[in-house]
């Protein structure tokens, strides 16, 4: 999905990371470039004596979205096409705060397990739908339902109680202050009862609640957004439309920031000087997304602890980490170690690559000859050179892994729709909140974990984790529960935690870094 563009660019990350351009190779180039430490600069934030109300925001991205059903998509990334036209019940700031939304304020029981939100009044879905408690009950009800992409956010919701028109009350099995952040994302998101059936939706929304609506739509190439009448927050609305265009050519992305063709877009570590040589606003933060391989354990080797943790001593997690010139810094747990949920015992070093360790564990498995399987990894180049990397790690202790470039769609569909492929390389972003990660790749049940595979002391952790009141009190079961899934060599290999620069013009406001590494463009805003 991309290949020219910035070639000299390009040409200078190749002649310095000899992993990263030449089809693989051993761990002999693990450094320098591995070693960037993650920084913080802020984007330029939104002076409102500087606002154009007509103006259009225009992101470029690498990949499409699945669909524009809140529980019809099959991917994370997903979500940032949902954004703009469809509010959910509470918002998760850059920061990761929980703030007000449709539900305007809310409390949790004094056993812990409920939380009654009352919601703004005075809104209508897109279609003209009444927005209200019972639509509420609808969506979290239809999202909810065995099937959907939200079932497992929403799996510890027991009850949903309409108390009048503007509130109601939610009950949850194990514990309401996780739930808060599921509410977020698209779990909380609020779409007119009266669409739910339509399967028009996926291509052609009409029942959103958010601040835009879709008004053009070419699947893989663009979306076009215009802001609605009288949207019911003013304030975090500033551009009259946002075009999210779609290239999986970093190089023709950041070409067209650069040419005013779009305002703005990530990068990757290949253009992140031809940008500040192009003398762009680039600003960054570390986040919660992070490169992983995730395991289909119905294939027998994988079914094998020893093997999963051959898998992990064979990686050689620095030469990934060049390969991204150091702006994906080398990880084996879940989140970086700067989040609450994050055991902070768990550092690289616990899978140090080690290829005679890794060896040995082969043998203890009957593998002593190696086995094969198959890798699927989005189609994009740096994907590609991560899996090549991996590739000849493997291929040193008799593992032969083949590479299998598909779009993420359907990648997302072999993995865990099929459940087909073997593995697959991917990024993951991150949830609203930890439990909906843990529920998807390490629950028996998870919709990302198509072997079944499970752990009863993961489990029991993962209840727990959702009955804390605190998120220091959660983050002590989360970081047991990490303990046991490296133990166990759980079937969810980190590679590295991510920093993704983000590049604009200079007449760009407003535009926010997320932790969890969602793409979010709430009071985006462009100059006079």
């Amino acid at each position: 999905m991309r290949h020219k563009g910035l070639t000299a660019a390009l040409a200078v990350a190749c002649l310095a990371l000899t992993t990263a351009c030449g089809g693989g190779s051993s761990s002999s180039s693990s450094q320098g470039a591995s070693e960037r430490k993650a920084q913080t600069s802020d984007c330029p934030p939104v002076d409102k004596a500087q606002i154009d109300p007509t103006a259009t925001f225009t992101w470029i991205y690498s990949v499409g979205n699945t669909s524009f059903d809140p529980n019809k998509i099959t991917t994370n990334n997903s979500q940032m096409y949902l954004y703009p036209i469809y509010d959910s019940l509470v918002h998760v700031d850059a920061a990761g705060e929980p703030k007000p939304m449709l539900a305007k304020d809310w409390k949790i029981s004094d056993d812990g397990k409920s939380v009654t939100m009352n919601l703004i009044d005075n809104w209508t879905y897109h279609d003209g739908t009444p927005f209200d408690a019972a639509s509420v009950k609808a969506n979290l009800e239809r999202n909810k339902t065995p099937g959907g992409w939200n079932e497992q956010a929403l799996s510890d919701v027991a009850d949903i109680k309409v108390v009048d028109k503007d509130t109601v009350t939610i009950t949850t099995n194990s514990g309401a202050p996780a739930l808060i952040p599921v509410l977020a994302g698209s779990a909380g998101m609020m779409m007119s009862p009266a669409v739910f059936n339509d399967p028009k939706q996926a291509l052609t929304p009409t029942g959103g609640s958010g601040a835009f609506k879709v008004t053009a739509y070419q699947p893989g190439s663009k979306v076009e957004y215009t802001a609605v009448d009288k949207y019911w927050d003013p304030d975090s609305l500033h551009v009259a439309k946002m075009n999210y265009l779609i290239s999986g050519d970093d190089n023709a992305r950041l070409n067209s920031v650069i040419t005013g063709q779009s305002d703005s877009t990530f990068l990757r570590a290949s253009m992140y000087d031809a940008a500040k040589q192009a003398k762009q606003v680039v600003c960054e933060a570390p986040s919660l997304s992070s490169y992983n391989i995730a395991l289909n354990t119905k294939k027998a080797e994988f079914g094998k602890k020893e093997v999963r943790q051959a898998l992990n001593y064979a990686i050689d997690r620095k030469s990934i980490s060049a390969v991204t010139d150091g702006f994906c810094k080398p990880g084996i747990q879940m989140y970086p170690d700067f989040y609450f949920a994050a055991n902070a015992d768990l550092g690289p070093d616990k899978y140090a690559y080690d290829p005679g360790k890794a060896t040995d564990l082969l043998k203890k498995a009957g593998l002593d000859k190696g086995f094969e399987f198959t890798l699927e990894v989005v189609n994009l180049a740096l994907y590609q050179q991560i899996a090549e990397v991996i590739q000849a790690n493997l291929q040193a202790v008799n593992i032969k892994m083949n590479i299998v470039p598909v779009d993420i769609g359907k990648l997302a569909d072999d993995f865990s729709v099929a459940k087909t492929s073997d593995a697959s390389l991917f990024e993951q972003k991150a949830e609203q909140d930890p439990s909906i990660q843990v529920e998807s790749y390490l629950s028996p049940d998870g919709f990302n974990n198509p072997g079944g595979w499970s752990n009863d002391k993961i489990t029991d952790l993962a209840k727990e984790a959702l009955s804390g009141k605190s998120n220091e009190e959660r983050g002590k079961s989360y970081s047991k529960l990490f303990q046991v899934a490296h133990d166990e060599a759980a079937p969810f290999v980190t590679l590295c935690h991510l920093t993704t620069p983000f590049v604009m013009n200079d007449k760009t406001m407003g535009v926010e870094i997320y932790a969890d590494a969602t793409r979010q463009f709430r009071g985006v805003a462009k100059k006079k």
